[in-house]
């Protein structure tokens, strides 16, 4: 019997989905029983074949090598999947949409020539879905590796891949005392940065101590593995509902709880409340970016 066929394609990003999947261990020799693999930037020929069954892809489109591969990609798929925050959401180097790419490239080269074996630039970072219709998707920096290999074996068979829609507190470990009391009174009459306190308790909730955390505006599913490890939420799961803007439903939210003057003279505010998600924000339509060729 001829198994469906499996390829994986990296753009711009960092390639930490491929490693979280090669992580999987025994689920992923597991899910490599049912499927061929004939492409991977690990193995495989360069070339993608012409026909194949998933292709999960990760990274942003960051540059016209990357559209290039991201519409081979889908040209091919029988099923395409979109895989971590980079593709689903921008992620991290979405950043760079703040400024134009003129000043990007600027500070990046300073003054040194660009050497036309590099790709070009798109003018702004961008998740996948703002070039092809994706079928199925997953964030996450990176995404945890049972996830991957759930999301790949539910495409694989044909069958629905749902994302929770709750946030990520109600998966967090820690005690939250106040947060869902009714008060007049802010939890904590400061906001910190993880490393601006000497001693944070591990098991109160981190927004009770002051610590901005993105746990109420990020969807569970990760099974909060940072806020285990002493470290608040960054909001890599994107929000936890989709209509929601992830960073200004944050504002919004903290506001309530937190002391609305200290959020926003927040030093990096933006690069809290959408560190993972700036492509899919208002941000990237208010920005004016030039020299570059989005399509």
């Amino acid at each position: 019997m001829t198994k469906p066929t499996l390829a994986t394609v990296s753009l711009g990003g960092c390639e930490g989905c491929h490693i979280s999947l090669l992580d999987a261990g025994d689920g992923l020799l597991a899910l490599l029983e049912v499927v061929d693999l004939v492409h991977s930037p690990f193995s495989g020929s360069a070339q993608i074949p012409a026909h194949v069954d998933v292709v999960m892809v990760e990274g942003a489109v960051t540059n016209d090598e990357d559209l290039r591969q991201l519409r081979e990609a889908r040209a091919a798929a029988g099923t395409l999947v979109a895989i971590g925050s980079c593709a689903v959401l921008g992620g991290i180097g979405g950043l760079r949409n703040l400024s134009p790419l003129e000043d990007v490239m600027a500070v990046s080269f300073q003054g040194a020539a660009k050497s036309e074996l590099l790709p070009r630039l798109t003018a702004n970072v961008h998740p996948v879905t703002d070039f092809v219709d994706v079928d199925m998707s997953l964030p996450g920096c990176a995404p945890e590796t049972h996830l991957i290999v759930a999301a790949l074996s539910a495409a694989i068979a044909g069958e629905p891949f749902e994302l929770p829609q709750r946030n990520l507190c109600f998966e967090c470990h820690r005690t939250k005392a106040l947060m869902l009391e009714h008060s007049s009174e802010f939890l904590s009459d400061s906001v910190f940065a993880v490393m601006e306190l000497e001693d944070i308790d591990p098991d109160a909730c981190l927004l009770e101590q002051g610590v901005m955390c993105m746990g109420p505006v990020t969807r569970e599913g990760c099974g909060a593995p940072c806020t285990a490890a002493n470290v608040p939420c960054r909001g890599c799961g994107g929000a936890s509902r989709p209509d929601f803007e992830q960073g200004g439903k944050a504002v919004d939210a903290l506001a309530a709880i937190l002391p609305a003057g200290a959020i926003m003279y927040m030093e990096d505010l933006i690069g809290t409340g959408y560190r993972f998600s700036m492509p899919v924000s208002v941000f990237p339509s208010a920005t004016v970016s030039k020299g570059g060729a989005d399509e």
